[in-house]
């Protein structure tokens, strides 16, 4: 199959993280409280002609069910609503009602750089306010509460089928494709989501116990090594490697 049709995922869960930058509000302290292969007797053309004609009817009937793209970006709005009223009824509620696919498409280019845009977000999730443990050398430390402020949005985005939400990628690609030379790009759409897909990834834990210092208004890192990681990777240290998994899983 087409490998975009198992990385569309990355169209949607962009929006997961897309919305958020650091720009976190004040420190609150917290109250201290393979399969194994089995070898069959069973020629290779046996079983193919028994699997391929479970397949195909499905993908022919999730294809006859999917919202066909509009034609052109202007009015695009009322589908994409659609579209996530069809396949992730919660979605609906975050959904910024201007220019989402536009939205969408530019919040692709800046996660494939390893940025997160702080304007011309897709969505609008209330999110609870982060919090911070005191740290014993002094600083503070990512409060245990803190990390599941992403956990409905991320539940929400990671039970789409992803079948479903590859058809409608194939479906809607020439529609992302414009919006993306809109920005003036001649790359590929398709190429910037592999590279976002692969840069979410790449990610791994969050590193334990790191002291965040509040020289301003955000919270940075006291390590500079780490707060020179791109804002990509922090915020997704920030969401708890429980999410993370999660939405990587899902990927």
């Amino acid at each position: 199959m087409n490998k975009s049709f198992y990385l569309v995922g990355a169209v949607i869960v962009v929006a997961v993280v897309a919305y958020f930058s650091l720009r976190d509000g004040a420190p609150q302290e917290s109250v201290p409280e393979p399969v194994p292969a089995v070898s069959l007797p069973v020629e290779r053309e046996e079983a193919t002609a028994t699997i391929e004609p479970e397949l195909q009817p499905v993908q022919e009937e999730i294809a006859a069910q999917i919202i066909p793209a509009p034609s052109s970006l202007k009015d695009s709005d009322k589908y994409v609503f659609e579209v996530a009223q069809s396949i992730a009824p919660p979605m609906v509620q975050w959904l910024v009602p201007e220019e989402q696919v536009r939205k969408w498409v530019l919040a692709v280019d800046l996660l494939a750089s390893g940025k997160l845009p702080q304007r011309h977000k897709p969505l609008a999730y209330d999110m609870p306010g982060f919090k911070v443990d005191t740290a014993d050398a002094g600083g503070w430390v990512v409060s245990e509460s803190s990390l599941d402020r992403l956990t409905p949005l991320i539940d929400t985005v990671t039970a789409i089928d992803p079948k479903t939400l590859g058809q409608y990628y194939q479906s809607w690609l020439p529609l992302l494709q414009s919006a993306y030379q809109e920005l003036g790009n001649k790359q590929e759409f398709q190429q910037r989501v592999d590279m976002m897909i692969m840069r979410i990834q790449s990610v791994g834990p969050a590193p334990e116990g790191a002291v965040l210092v509040r020289p301003h208004v955000l919270f940075q890192y006291s390590d500079p090594a780490l707060e020179k990681s791109t804002a990509l990777e922090k915020w997704l240290w920030r969401m708890g490697d429980e999410n993370r998994e999660k939405l990587q899983a899902y990927l």
